[in-house]
C-alpha cells in the first residue's frame, strides 16, 4: 500500500534537515543519539527527520547541534548551499504495511517551487 502526500516547507528548513542528517549518519549517530546529545527527548531528530511531522529545527537547536557534533563556531555547521527558493512544495511516496497502520519506508519522489500565481 501505498500514500502520496504533498506539504509546503521553507527550502531552508529541507535543506538543513538534510544537511544534518547527513552529518549524523557521517558521524555514525542515530537520531536517538543525536537527540540525547543536544540534551532533548530521545525522539526529537527523529520527528523533525520525519516527513509527516511538522517539527523543525530552532535557532536554539542550531547552538545545540553545533555543540553536539564538536564544532566550535556555528558557522562549521551551517555549510550548505544557499537555497535557491523561499518556499518549495515536497511530494512524498510512502509504502505501508500491508493494515495501512505503519510506514515502513518514505521517498521524496518531487521538489517544486512553490509559486503563488497573481493574476
Amino acid at each position: 500500500m501505498e500514500k502520496i502526500l504533498k506539504f509546503q516547507v521553507t527550502q531552508f528548513d529541507f535543506d538543513l534537515i538534510n544537511h544534518i542528517k547527513g552529518l549524523r549518519e557521517i558521524k555514525g549517530l542515530t537520531k536517538e543519539d543525536l537527540s540525547m546529545k543536544m540534551g532533548l527527548a530521545k525522539s526529537f531528530v527523529g520527528n523533525v527527520e520525519s516527513y509527516t511531522q511538522r517539527h523543525k529545527y530552532s535557532t536554539r537547536h542550531i547552538a545545540l547541534l553545533a555543540k553536539a557534533f564538536g564544532f566550535e563556531n556555528i558557522s562549521d555547521l551551517m555549510k550548505f548551499v544557499t537555497p535557491k527558493h523561499d518556499k518549495i512544495i515536497i511530494t512524498v511516496k510512502q509504502t505501508m504495511n500491508k493494515s495501512g497502520s505503519k510506514v515502513i519506508s518514505s521517498e521524496v519522489v518531487k521538489i517544486e517551487p512553490f509559486c503563488i500565481n497573481k493574476g
